[in-house]
């Protein structure tokens, strides 16, 4: 009989970290690698005395394994790169995964507290929205450049719609007070996605906002008059944000012509429709799918996807995209660099968690737990369409720790089948 819980001291300790985490991964360099790596020690430290694997234990076995394989993966993606030596620097991003299993194990030795988790979510969005407004009132020309916290805009604007629909969910169980700096945190959170200027975030938070309505419906609750302000107020307030502000207007409407250029122009290789954000994602898709058959079975290596795609096109708009890492998109990005075992091993550890929530959700329809997963799990998949996934930092250190905690906390609060 495995011991569950190390004590209150323990249990204090890791809610204190797990309240750190959200606030300091989007908002302070290395800050969120260091509470990773604490609870990782503590996971080695558990492991060790108590002469427990995190691969025995039923609650974060399928967990360990999924993280597991995934590094294993993209060890062999840098073997058969045949440059090992040269992209061995890129692997201590990807030591989250290897680490994941004493992480979880951490989590798992631990009487967890979700207020202590949600508190970190909503203070983070509310110090993230002051970080943003400084930034914006900072630059030469208000709205000038795009609000970054300590990464680039892409990721910050990913995160961010990650953090909005966790602290989105639980609002239902909350007392008034609690609904109300709740929903300050979300308004914040709604203007840091927004100001952000990532459009694939954008995407994602509309995607996302139509699946949990879903879940919503699905639970057959009558909407109480609170709840109801707080949604007229939020759609007030993006509606007002996005007709009164014109850069926003702008993004929009250049992304719209940028498409509708590209699908006009897109075969004439010359045109500047081609060289465009938008136009030159759509040209590395469709240039990479075409190759997509001569990729072996453990791919061409890691990060050498643009190498290969690009290497005997003309174009301007090629020579560009032989620059970049990646594709701007995770899965015809892992395909080349790891074949099909560094894409089947991206797709299990996105969609094995999504199942488990949704099988989950299927019981209960009320836990917030189980809804919490699944939005995690499709907003991820949904950040991989149009950039990189698994591969930045705080993607990766993102991911692990609430994945991590909401497998666990789903495990520990799914009906067991009677007998």
């Amino acid at each position: 009989m495995i011991e569950k819980s190390m004590g209150k001291n323990y249990s204090k300790s890791v809610n204190i970290l797990i309240f750190i985490f959200p606030i300091v991964i989007n908002s302070l360099q290395v800050a969120g690698d260091i509470v990773l790596f604490i609870l990782a020690m503590m996971g080695v430290f558990v492991a060790i005395s108590q002469k427990l694997s995190p691969f025995a234990i039923k609650e974060i076995k399928v967990f360990s394994y999924l993280t597991f394989a995934y590094f294993i993966a993209v060890c062999l993606s840098v073997i058969f790169s045949g440059q090992a030596t040269e992209l061995a620097h890129y692997i201590p991003r990807d030591f989250y995964f290897f680490f994941a299993p004493f992480i979880a194990l951490a989590l798992y030795k631990a009487e967890i507290s979700v207020n202590f988790l949600l508190l970190g979510v909503k203070v983070a969005l509310i110090i993230l929205g002051i970080i943003v407004i400084n930034q914006l009132l900072n630059t030469d020309t208000l709205w000038s450049q795009r609000p970054t916290g300590v990464m680039n805009p892409g990721v910050f604007g990913n995160l961010s719609v990650a953090l909005f629909f966790i602290a989105l969910v639980f609002i239902q169980n909350e007392s008034f007070k609690h609904k109300i700096f709740t929903f300050l945190a979300l308004l914040s959170g709604l203007f840091i996605i927004l100001a952000s200027g990532t459009r694939g975030a954008w995407l994602s938070l509309v995607l996302l906002s139509g699946v949990y309505l879903y879940f919503l419906y699905k639970q057959k609750n009558k909407i109480n008059k609170i709840s109801k302000v707080i949604i007229v107020i939020t759609i007030t307030f993006i509606i007002s944000f996005c007709t009164l502000n014109q850069p926003l207007k702008d993004r929009f409407s250049s992304s719209y012509n940028e498409v509708s250029n590209w699908f006009s122009y897109g075969e004439m290789l010359n045109k500047d429709s081609v060289i465009s954000s938008s136009g030159l994602r759509l040209e590395m898709y469709k240039l990479a799918i075409n190759k997509i058959e001569e990729v072996p079975f453990f791919g061409h290596g890691y990060r050498t996807s643009n190498i290969i795609v690009f290497q005997d096109a003309k174009s301007y708009a090629a020579r560009l995209s032989y620059s970049f890492n990646h594709l701007h998109n995770a899965y015809l990005t892992n395909y080349f660099n790891g074949g099909i075992v560094l894409l089947g091993a991206l797709l299990l550890i996105l969609f094995v968690p999504f199942i488990i929530f949704v099988k989950a959700n299927i019981q209960n329809r009320k836990n917030p737990i189980f809804i919490s997963g699944i939005l995690l799990t499709l907003g991820y998949a949904s950040f991989g369409m149009v950039n990189i996934l698994l591969g930045d930092t705080y993607m990766n250190g993102f991911y692990v720790f609430f994945l991590a905690i909401f497998l666990l906390l789903a495990n520990q609060n799914t009906k067991k089948p009677e007998i």
